[in-house]
């Protein structure tokens, strides 16, 4: 156990906002360390003043990497589990937690101020995040709410755009490697005197691969009815922005994302999904001597289409005769719309030489609708809908001192919520509709960095946060295999976190760091899926089950030796368990499921004479338990997904000014390690040429 004390009186916290002000058009050397960011207090700060735990991926270190989108940028920052295994891999079984928090909702991710995680079941579509647009990625760990509000529980990923230059400038790649996988991928852009515009595409097509899990019952689905799962992605995105002077600017932006598994199962016409997302921005901004404003506009509109089948041998309780035979391998067909448009505005501005004060709000209204048709059953539809909207309004005050830095931030957030569950089968348990129903929050943080010497930083913050049941949790009953139900529940009230950190981060000069963190999270009326008492197994219920405590140690470190040798390492001990169960007081103490107990990584970055270049990297991810008891479901079983290490090498040569050729080989050791109910592809080799103009 890593207690935290609560010795942390005089905290205030510096909080995860994301402000992305393209303030990545402040270049600054590359051995610079002493950078400056924007997502711990929404305004720009120095990475040392800030009491947040924060760790920057800019450019430099994207472009030597070989991820393609953001979420495979994580692997190796400590406190972050991002369990995608591929690129290939579909982007809805794509999961990132934080600090031991299980769930996509409990971390918020942005782009450029705009939430993107969905309002039916708070995933994020990391495949629209290519990384072909990104001049930098700020995660910050730790309690977000009071700045951020929903989804801020465990920590806040913010991804920055590049900002447009002067000139035209251009980059494409092309990549082709195993599993039949064809990348392709350009931006261009034009800047002038006072606007400018860009335009990014991106295409990922892949013959996918067999991703069932070893051990899946033969009897449930037989290996003759397993198939691999394909992908065809695609990304397209634009960019406008307008300087009206020095202090007044305007971005607009608009991205597309289609994005389409295959497979799964060898089932005629099989769409394991089908899923476009379409977002549109609008940011003003104001840039004064002591006062700075901004203003984003927003709407994301997402559409999918997923099928669910059966087991092979399933009997359908829902056709006409009990025990006749499903008269099709497919469960039921599932047409998802979502809808959210949003507004965010905040206000900054000096009060003396020693406080900088900020102001903001944000509403933000978000409509889902479900409809599920059953091949089997002609004529039969369940309906889900729901409606979530949400209005918060925050405060924040940053205070220097010399070599102290504080900052204190409260936010007052209202959360209302109404839906239904409908089918035209009227006994399918379940079914109703849910007026408004509307909950407050009041999340209050603090923090502090003091500077001990120039090099030698001890910062810490306390802080309380939440986050807000989505609507699949609330409304959503989807049949899985024909037998068993995954129920929702309308009476679910949002979770409540109290987070504390301290950490101590040393600089050596500007060729490196090491930063160590503990922290600790309490959450109550925490949110978990659990087996129906006296139901088929796999029957469950949404239910808040009472509290459960998250902690744990953070190392980080780099270390630069000159323009040739790049070293960056991490370590994580996480210890996330049950600490109170209003349904089962045996699950007390035990593992929450799916979060790595250790997780280490090593990576170093080598430029070599003759324009060569090489990375090589290594990455732990310890045991995971896949059940809430931490106990095999059937005797001789496994509770767990064991723990696993890949490594990874990338060679790129310069073939000619700003023409580079790469080759990448992925999990060398060929480790076919589990995610979260599937399996990785093994060893995958890439290569591929970019270009720049």
């Amino acid at each position: 156990m890593l207690p935290i004390r609560a010795t942390t009186k005089n905290i205030a916290v510096v909080l995860p906002l994301i402000m992305p002000l393209n303030l990545a058009a402040v270049e600054k050397a590359p051995d610079e360390l002493d950078e400056m960011v924007i997502t711990a207090t929404k305004t720009e700060r120095s990475i040392r003043d800030v009491s947040a735990t924060v760790t920057v991926i800019d450019r430099e270190r994207i472009e030597k990497s070989n991820a393609t989108t953001v979420d495979q940028l994580l692997k190796g920052v400590p406190g972050v589990y991002a369990s995608r295994m591929d690129a290939s891999s579909p982007n809805r079984i794509a999961q990132t937690y934080t600090r031991g928090l299980p769930g996509n909702g409990r971390t918020l991710v942005l782009i450029d101020d705009v939430p993107m995680n969905v309002s039916y079941d708070s995933q994020v579509d990391w495949s629209q995040l290519g990384t072909i647009d990104v001049d930098r990625v700020e995660i910050v760990r730790g309690a977000g709410s009071a700045l951020y509000g929903n989804h801020a529980m465990g920590g806040v990923i913010n991804v920055i755009s590049k900002a447009i230059t002067p000139g035209v400038k251009g980059k494409v790649d092309s990549e082709y490697g195993s599993m039949e996988t064809i990348r392709e991928a350009g931006i261009v852009s034009y800047g002038g005197e006072h606007s400018g515009g860009s335009v990014s595409t991106s295409y990922l097509e892949s013959d996918g691969y067999n991703m069932w899990r070893p051990y899946t019952s033969v009897a449930a689905i037989p290996l003759s009815q397993r198939d691999k799962t394909g992908t065809r992605k695609t990304n397209v995105g634009a960019k406008f922005t307008h300087e009206f002077d020095a202090s007044n600017l305007l971005d607009l932006s608009f991205s597309y994302l289609s994005d389409v598994a295959t497979g799964l199962y060898r089932i005629p016409d099989y769409i394991a999904q089908d899923r476009e997302q379409y977002l549109g921005s609008a940011r003003y901004r104001y840039l004064g001597e002591r006062s700075e404003a901004t203003l984003v506009l927003y709407s994301r509109i997402g559409r999918m289409d997923a099928d669910s089948a059966n087991a092979a041998n399933a009997t359908s309780p829902d056709v006409a005769r009990p025990g006749t035979m499903a008269a099709s391998l497919i469960s039921y067909r599932g047409d998802f719309d979502d809808m959210e448009a949003g507004i965010r505005a905040q206000y900054s501005h000096y009060i003396g030489s020693h406080h900088k004060l900020t102001v903001g709000g944000q509403h933000a209204d978000s409509q889902m609708t479900m409809i599920n048709q059953f091949p089997a059953e002609r004529g039969r539809e369940q309906l889900v809908e729901g409606g979530i909207q949400l209005s918060g309004i925050f405060l924040q005050d940053e205070i220097n001192y010399g070599p102290l830095n504080v900052s204190l931030a409260g936010r007052w957030d209202l959360w209302q919520t109404d839906g239904q569950f409908r089918d035209t089968k009227t006994s399918f348990p379940g079914q109703g509709q849910w007026g408004n129903h509307a909950e407050d929050s009041f999340s209050p943080k603090g923090g502090f960095s003091y500077k001990l010497t120039d090099d030698l930083v001890l910062r810490g913050s306390i802080g309380q946060s939440f986050n807000t049941p989505d609507v699949s949790q609330l409304y959503g009953n989807s049949r899985r295999g024909g037998t068993t139900v995954a129920y929702g529940n309308p009476y679910l009230t949002p979770e409540k976190a109290v987070s504390g950190d301290i950490g101590l981060d040393y600089y050596f000069g500007r060729q490196g760091y090491i930063k160590t963190t503990i922290y600790n999270t309490t959450a109550e009326d925490f949110i978990a899926t659990v087996q129906r008492s006296g139901a088929t197994v796999g029957t469950t219920d949404k239910i808040n089950i009472g509290a459960i405590r998250a902690e744990g140690v953070e190392v980080e470190g780099m270390w630069k030796l000159g323009d040739f040798l790049t070293l960056y390492a991490s370590y994580t001990k996480n210890d996330s368990i049950v600490t109170k169960h209003d349904r089962n007081p045996n699950l007390i103490g035990k593992q929450l499921t799916n979060v790595p107990q250790d997780q280490g990584s090593l990576r170093a970055d080598v430029s070599l004479p003759y324009g060569f270049s090489v990375f090589g990297a290594f990455n732990y991810v310890g045991d995971r338990y896949f059940t809430e008891t931490n106990l095999p479901t059937a005797p001789g079983g496994s509770a767990v997904y064991k723990s696993y290490a890949t490594y990874d090498l990338g060679v790129a040569k310069t073939l000619v000014k700003d023409v580079i050729a790469r080759m990448t080989f992925m999990n060398i050791g060929n480790d076919k390690y589990e995610g979260i109910g599937y399996i990785a592809p093994g060893a995958t080799i890439t290569g591929g040429i970019s270009a720049k103009f």
